[in-house]
């Protein structure tokens, strides 16, 4: 588990963060999100024990960074988006290497099993030199889990990684949250966090200004529908007037229109939609509840701070 408790971390006059406070359970991925500078990996650096707070303390798997930052590091995993290699060693080697760092007993054997779990057992007598970008990101995972870490911190793991590549990797990482691991994930990519992290954090400028389940973040906000239909355009937004609703255009597609509404209250609202474009003898086909992505909440999250 990770507890971040009231975070601070000055660079001089700059505070990189101030006051952060989020927990990251067992069994959970949890997104840090946030736009250059908001302070993410000064986050992930302070947690891993790498950096130390100016104030506030971090404990993970119960144990202070401030009390034991050499205890916090061993029981973290860290993957960053440049992972530095080796390169001259072969892949056994390596990661045999780091086990032996760690302490691990039968260190061969986890170097072996790891090559296994990753895919990599066909090359664990090749130099890390003559892998791909995408087998390198495997090897800096590799590395990161040698130890059997309780908590593993991901700093853009997937970047510049191709589409498969980086649905194996999305599909790895969820694999070792059903093994219990606290797992925070430091990205840039939204499309990436919706699809696997149970809760988001957003920095913005050093502070925590959000906090929630990934569902919840992305459901904040007004509810909007959109109705598909066969008729006129200007008669269907007509009768959405006449339902004191205030219609947009939400583009055609196979013959049918599509007009978008926002409402606080679905059941009342969508009823009355329904009931006036019927008596205008507009062919109703389907009224929807639109989901917002990951990224326009975002996007709207930092609208909101920036006021």
């Amino acid at each position: 588990m990770i507890e971040v408790r009231d975070v601070t971390r000055q660079f001089g006059a700059l505070a990189a963060l101030s006051h952060a406070s989020f927990t990251v359970e067992p069994g959970e991925i949890v997104a840090l999100l946030g736009p250059n500078g908001a302070g993410k990996t000064t986050a992930s650096r302070i947690i891993g024990g790498i950096l130390a707070p100016s104030d506030g303390d971090v404990l993970v798997d119960g144990i202070s960074v401030r009390a034991d930052a050499n205890a916090v590091r061993a029981r973290c995993g860290f993957v960053t988006d440049q992972p530095s290699l080796y390169e001259r060693m072969p892949l056994r080697r390596y990661l045999g290497f780091f086990a032996r760092l760690y302490e691990v007993s039968d260190p061969d054997d986890r170097a072996l099993e790891l090559a296994k779990v990753l895919g990599l057992d066909d090359v664990l007598d090749t130099r890390l030199g003559a892998f791909s970008r995408g087998m390198r990101q495997k090897v800096a995972i590799a590395r990161a889990l040698v130890h059997d870490p309780p908590v593993l911190l991901l700093d853009e793991p997937a970047t510049a990684l191709d589409p498969e590549m980086a649905k194996t990797l999305r599909s790895f990482i969820v694999s070792l949250r059903a093994r219990h691991r606290a797992i925070l994930l430091t990205t840039h990519d939204l499309d990436e966090a919706q699809r696997i992290a149970d809760r988001v954090v957003v920095l913005y400028r050093g502070r925590v200004v959000r906090v929630g389940a990934t569902n919840e973040i992305r459901a904040v906000g007004q509810p909007r529908y959109t109705v598909t239909f066969a008729g006129d355009a200007a008669m269907a937004l007509s009768a959405l007037a006449k339902a004191g609703v205030r219609g947009e255009p939400a583009g055609a597609s196979d013959g049918l229109l599509a007009l978008r509404f926002a409402t606080d209250d679905p059941r009342t609202t969508n009823t009355a939609v329904l009931r006036s474009l019927l008596d205008a003898d507009i062919r109703v086909v389907t009224l929807a509840a639109e989901e917002r992505s990951l990224e326009e909440a975002y996007m709207a999250i930092l609208a909101d701070v920036r006021t």
